[in-house]
C-alpha cells in the first residue's frame, strides 16, 4: 500500500488512524494545495478544481485553503469549544466534563465514575468509551491515546483549524438514551447560518453493527443517497428536540460559509456534540453523485481576488466584494436619518502608531476623488483640527454602533504587524466589521496635512527607535 493510499485510508477509516503513522511525516512539508490535489485525486478519482469549485467536496478543499479564521481552532478543540458554545447557546446543552489532562498517566482512574468517555481534544477519532470500569483495558487505552497525542491531525488532511490545537485528554460524562440504549447523533449541515440538511448517526455504540447514516431535509424527509455508511433498516424518527436543535445549529454557524453542527438527543434533551468544518475531510463521495453538487450549491464562496479575509479572535472581518454590492448593503443607506444621503461607502481608516490606534480618518465617496469627503477624528469621535488639503471635510458623520469593536479589531491587527506605523482600513456593513486594506505609506507620504504644524505633531507619534 502506497503512503498516499495509507493517508486515504487514514481519512476514511478512523480505526486506521491509530496504527503506524511514521511515514506520513514525509509529506508534512508539502504545500497544502499540492497535497490536497494529490489526495483528492486518490480519494475521488478525479482532478480537484480549485479555480471553479462546484461540488461540496471541491468547495471543502477551497475553504481549507482560504477560510482560516483563528477562532476555528477554538471551535474544533473538544475542551475549549465547550466554553465557546456555552456562551453562545447556554450551559444546559453541554455534556459535563469530568477532567482534562496533558498526559494519559496523569489520569487517576480510581477517581473516575464507573462509566465515562475519554477523548483527545485535538483530533478526530481519539475516542474511548467505558461502560464498566472493571472491564476497561487501561493498557490498551494508554497505547491508543498516546499514539493520538503524538499526531497533528492537520497534516493528514490539511484541515487547518486543527493545526494549533493543544493535545490534551478530556473525560466526559457517559451519555445514553434510556429507551434505545444508543446515542443518536444529529449532524446538521449549515451554510452561512442556515441549516439545509442533516444526517442521523445510529448504531455508533453497537459493537455488533456497522454505523448507519440516514440523511434528511428540514421537513425530515429521507434523502435518497448514502455517504460511506448504509441507511438504517428502520429509519430514525424525528425527535421532539429536532426544531430546537436546528435553531441552535443556526446560531452556532452564523457568518460561516459551511459548518456541520452535531447534537445528541438523550432522554428528551438536546446536547452539543462537536463542530466540524470538513465533513469526511471533503474526500468521500456521495452516492448518488448529484448530491455532492446539490450540497455544493449551498456553499457560497467569496471571490478572493475582490477582497480578503482577516479574521482575528472573536472579531470577524468578512470578505469584501465589489463596491456596487457594498453600496447596496451600506449601513448608512439604511439609516433613519432622512436628511443624510450617502454619496458612497464609508471608510474608517485607523492610524496606528507602535501597535496602537491613535486616531481615525473617515472618508466617503472615495470612488470619485473629485467629490470625496474626509475628516480626522480621535478615538472618541471628536473631530480633530487638521485634514488633507485635497479633500473636502465631511459635513455629517455616521458613527456605527459597532465602532468600539472596530477599534478593537484595528488594535488586534496592528499588534500583529512589526512596523512602527500602519493604517488599518475597515468598513461597517449591516453591523458586520469588514476589512478593506492595510497601508504603510498613506498617499505615499507626499500629501500635506493642513495646518502644516500637525505634520510635525503626528511625526512625533512615529517612534523610529523601536
Amino acid at each position: 500500500m502506497t503512503v498516499f493510499n495509507k493517508i486515504k485510508k487514514y481519512i476514511t477509516d478512523p480505526g486506521y488512524r491509530f496504527r503506524s503513522n511514521s511515514k506520513l511525516g514525509l509529506y508534512n512539508s508539502m504545500p497544502d494545495e499540492e497535497y490536497l490535489k494529490k489526495m483528492y485525486f486518490l480519494s475521488m478519482g478525479k482532478e480537484l478544481n480549485l479555480d471553479n469549485p462546484i461540488s461540496f467536496n471541491e468547495k471543502i478543499q477551497w475553504l481549507k485553503l482560504h477560510d482560516r479564521n483563528p477562532l476555528y481552532t477554538t471551535m474544533v478543540d473538544k475542551y475549549e469549544v465547550k466554553k465557546y458554545v456555552a456562551e453562545a447557546i447556554g450551559e444546559k446543552y453541554i455534556i459535563p466534563t469530568i477532567g482534562v489532562w496533558d498526559k494519559f498517566d496523569d489520569i487517576d482512574f480510581e477517581r473516575l465514575p464507573n462509566q465515562f468517555v475519554l477523548k483527545c481534544t485535538h483530533d478526530s477519532g481519539g475516542l474511548l468509551i467505558c461502560r464498566d470500569k472493571k472491564q476497561f483495558d487501561i493498557k490498551a487505552a494508554r497505547r491508543k491515546i498516546n499514539k493520538c497525542m503524538k499526531m497533528n491531525f492537520y497534516y493528514t488532511s490539511r484541515e487547518w483549524p486543527y493545526k494549533d490545537v493543544k493535545p490534551r485528554i478530556i473525560a466526559e460524562q457517559y451519555m445514553e438514551d434510556n429507551s434505545t440504549c444508543d446515542l443518536p447523533d444529529y449532524k446538521f449541515f449549515a451554510f452561512d447560518g442556515i441549516v439545509k440538511a442533516l444526517f442521523v448517526d445510529t448504531d455508533r455504540q453497537n459493537q455488533n453493527e456497522e454505523t448507519k447514516f440516514d440523511f434528511y431535509d428540514l421537513e425530515f424527509k429521507h434523502l435518497p443517497f448514502t455517504n460511506v455508511h448504509p441507511n438504517a433498516s428502520i429509519p430514525p424518527e424525528k425527535q421532539a428536540t429536532f426544531d430546537e436543535m436546528v435553531k441552535l445549529a443556526e446560531i452556532l454557524s452564523k457568518k460561516i460559509p459551511q459548518l456541520r453542527v452535531d447534537f445528541y438527543e438523550v432522554n428528551g434533551r438536546a446536547y452539543f456534540g462537536e463542530l466540524t468544518f470538513s465533513h469526511w475531510s471533503g474526500m468521500v463521495p456521495f452516492d448518488l453523485e448529484e448530491w455532492d453538487k446539490i450540497f455544493g450549491g449551498w456553499i457560497r464562496l467569496p471571490d478572493p481576488n475582490l477582497g480578503g479575509v482577516i479574521l482575528y479572535k472573536e472579531f470577524a472581518c468578512l470578505y469584501i466584494h465589489s463596491i456596487e454590492e457594498l453600496k447596496k448593503n451600506d449601513e448608512i443607506a439604511n439609516s433613519s436619518e432622512k436628511d443624510y444621503t450617502p454619496e458612497g461607502l464609508i471608510d474608517y481608516k485607523f492610524f496606528c502608531f507602535n501597535k496602537k490606534p491613535e486616531f481615525v480618518y473617515i472618508s466617503k465617496g472615495m470612488e470619485n476623488h473629485a467629490t470625496a469627503q474626509m475628516s480626522f477624528f480621535d478615538l472618541d469621535m471628536n473631530k480633530m483640527p487638521f485634514g488633507r488639503n485635497d479633500y473636502k471635510p465631511i459635513t455629517k458623520v455616521f458613527i456605527p454602533q459597532n465602532f468600539s469593536d472596530m477599534k478593537k479589531v484595528a488594535t488586534s491587527l496592528a499588534e500583529l504587524i512589526p512596523s512602527p506605523f500602519v493604517r488599518i482600513d475597515l468598513y461597517s456593513i449591516n453591523g458586520d466589521i469588514k476589512f478593506s486594506e492595510i497601508t504603510f505609506s498613506p498617499c505615499g507620504g507626499f500629501l500635506p496635512f493642513e495646518p502644516e504644524e500637525y505634520d510635525m505633531k503626528l511625526g512625533k507619534l512615529l517612534n523610529l527607535d523601536n
